[in-house]
């Protein structure tokens, strides 16, 4: 009987261990990429192409590249940025055009709300001090005088 429990026990915790081995992942991974958007992907291949010309420096001043071979996969990974630079300009140009049409509304709600009559507030001001008060209060907040 004893023989059955500890057999038992040991099912129960192999099969925890390894239940994790043999599940799918957790999440949509699908929806975690699509959330990535252009410029991160383009900044990231940036970083990582800039990181690769240093390395082929180091790599051609350590003597382990030829100069053939150094000249052309510079040229390659600096083609590759000038491309990215390009395209990450233009996602740039884009979000400018957004940003001035954005000051355009403001603008224009600005001109259109100027024209219309404002509510004047009665603004009440402590006799001592002469600071603005706050209204339904019986002490000044800056001097303490009883209003």
């Amino acid at each position: 009987m004893l023989w059955v429990a500890c057999t038992a026990i040991v099912i129960t915790a192999g099969w925890f261990t390894l239940r994790p081995l043999f599940k799918g992942p957790e999440g949509d991974l699908d929806i975690d990429m699509l959330a990535e958007t252009e410029p991160d992907r383009l900044l990231e291949r940036k970083n990582v192409i800039y990181r690769n010309l240093r390395d082929l420096e180091f790599e051609h001043k350590m003597g382990r590249l030829s100069d053939a071979d150094f000249k052309q996969l510079e040229a390659g990974y600096k083609s590759e940025a000038a491309g990215i630079l390009q395209k990450l300009d233009q996602l740039n140009k884009d979000a400018l055009i957004d940003e001035s049409i954005e000051k355009d509304i403001a603008a224009r709600k600005a001109k259109l709300y100027r024209s219309r009559p404002k509510d004047k507030k009665e603004t009440r001001r402590c006799p001592a001090c002469g600071a603005e008060t706050i209204s339904g209060k019986r002490y000044c907040a800056d001097c303490g005088h009883q209003l």
